[in-house]
């Protein structure tokens, strides 16, 4: 199992939490806030970039879904594995990132530039000049 399989797998396991501790009732809320911790300390890059990306995930997917009581849905778990894959280095389900959420990866990644390995930066800096986003 991948890093970013095993992620997957404890996203799905907290909602599944959250449903039994509510006794069946989903909040999905409070599981949103618990797999954005998840993600940050399951991402290796700083935790500024990892906190902007899940921040703009759960803004631009989860707060603005017309059936905010059911996310994450499983696409949006899927975009927040490719988050945590591209910035992870694992190259794995990438292609569901659109331009907007390439360009947000960016911005984050340029934020924390001057602070970061530079073979961490030139690795992710690549992967953004591959895809267009640069």
């Amino acid at each position: 199992m991948t890093a970013i399989e095993k992620f997957r797998s404890d996203v799905e396991r907290s909602i599944k939490h959250n449903r039994a501790e509510n006794n069946g009732r989903y909040d999905a809320g409070k599981a949103c806030d618990y797999i954005q911790n998840l993600f940050v300390r399951n991402c290796v890059v700083s935790s500024g970039i990892a906190r902007a990306i899940v921040f703009y995930w759960r803004d631009s997917y989860i707060d603005r879904s017309e059936d905010f009581a059911n996310e994450p849905t499983s696409e949006n778990i899927d975009r927040l594995c490719a988050f945590l894959s591209f910035l992870n280095g694992a190259d794995e389900g990438e292609e569901i990132l659109s331009e907007d959420d390439l360009h947000e990866l960016s911005d984050a990644i340029d934020d924390e530039a001057e602070t970061m390995p530079l073979e961490q930066l030139q690795t992710l800096m690549g992967k953004l000049v591959d895809r267009g986003a640069l």
